[in-house]
């Protein structure tokens, strides 16, 4: 039988697929919309059911299997997951391979959300499961000695999840996680704009302002059009957002995310912390993308930090490094 290797990074917001030989073949958001009768017929998945978002007529309903970094609702979450391995698999196989996952799990996840997580992929028709986690495959993305005695410190703020984690020895030495991460910015800027502008918008567009326009940089002068409902006259209403406008709302909110991280390295044992000092911090995750954060972060914790390229990819990657190395995803699952 054919065999597939894959790394699965299933995150709250955003769904990423790594296959061996070919990279990153799947980024797509984690929603699925199904057809409301007893079977709960799936309709769409991915970037397709994101785009009825506001639109679906009321016999779909639209789902988001995973909040807060955890499987809500496994049935929906198998049924996205399935379609998703659909999309992946080349047209030369006539017969399903063997599938063989590295998947991302959170940290500080308990043992029956981990067999949740199990159930979810055997459903989703994968054989072979490696559960890693995702702080982990962060570190090996963005290619941090995670095998030494000390292997960096990673700060990875995801949709559902900010997670923080010092790596050693092909484990994690200690680990933190809070739900305070992108989904809450998403509300953040939403009541922002009904604030400042009186425009009540719906996601798409609060994730429009956020991809084009939002920064952590004072008087930064990005502007972006969304369209929305005027709160007083309850007309389609278009206007311009500006970034310096919401600024303090944003700048509110990472500051309590890099407080959360301060508090961590305070906690940390001496000699780790002066590894901290000495080695920076590693920033990854979607909502990492924002303009102005290794400066902001820098300058309020008084040390080097690298947000990673692209750090939204980092834990797939990660995944996919391991899918070509046994030796050391062997090593990280003895210390999982």
């Amino acid at each position: 039988m054919a065999r597939m290797d894959i790394a699965v990074d299933m995150g709250t917001s955003y769904t990423s697929i790594f296959v061996a030989g070919n990279g990153i073949v799947l980024h797509e958001p984690s929603v699925i919309a199904y057809y409301d009768n007893n079977r709960r017929t799936t309709r769409a998945v991915g970037d397709e059911a994101y785009a009825m978002l506001g639109r679906a007529p009321e016999k779909t309903k639209i789902v988001y299997p995973i909040s807060e970094g955890v499987i809500i609702d496994p049935d929906a979450c198998a049924a996205m997951l399935k379609e998703f391995i659909k999309k992946i698999l080349p047209d030369s196989y006539v017969i399903k391979p063997k599938i063989h996952a590295v998947l991302a799990v959170p940290t500080g996840i308990k043992v029956d959300e981990l067999k949740m997580y199990e159930e979810v992929l055997m459903r989703a028709d994968v054989d072979e499961i490696s559960m890693v986690n995702a702080v982990m495959l962060a570190g090996i993305g963005a290619e941090l000695p995670v095998a030494s005695a000390y292997g960096g410190l990673v700060a990875s703020i995801g949709g559902g999840l900010t997670q923080i984690g010092v790596l050693s020895l092909c484990g994690i030495e200690s680990g933190y996680a809070v739900n305070i991460a992108g989904d809450m910015i998403d509300r953040t800027v939403s009541d922002s704009i009904r604030g400042r502008y009186l425009l009540k918008v719906d996601l798409a567009n609060v994730r429009k302002i956020k991809e084009e326009t939002l920064s952590l940089i004072r008087n930064d002068r990005s502007a972006v059009k969304v369209s929305g409902i005027n709160l007083d006259t309850k007309a389609v209403e278009r206007k311009t957002v500006l970034a310096e406008k919401i600024y303090g709302a944003v700048y509110v909110y990472y500051k309590n995310i890099i407080g959360l991280i301060d508090e961590y390295i305070n906690s940390c044992k001496p000699a780790i912390a002066s590894e901290i000092q000495k080695s920076g911090i590693t920033v990854v995750g979607g909502a990492a993308k924002i303009p102005g954060l290794a400066e902001l972060m820098s300058e309020s914790l008084g040390i080097r930090v690298k947000v990673l390229g692209d750090p939204e990819y980092a834990v797939v990657l990660g995944g996919g490094k391991l899918l070509s190395d046994r030796d050391l995803l062997d090593d990280i699952l003895l210390h999982a």
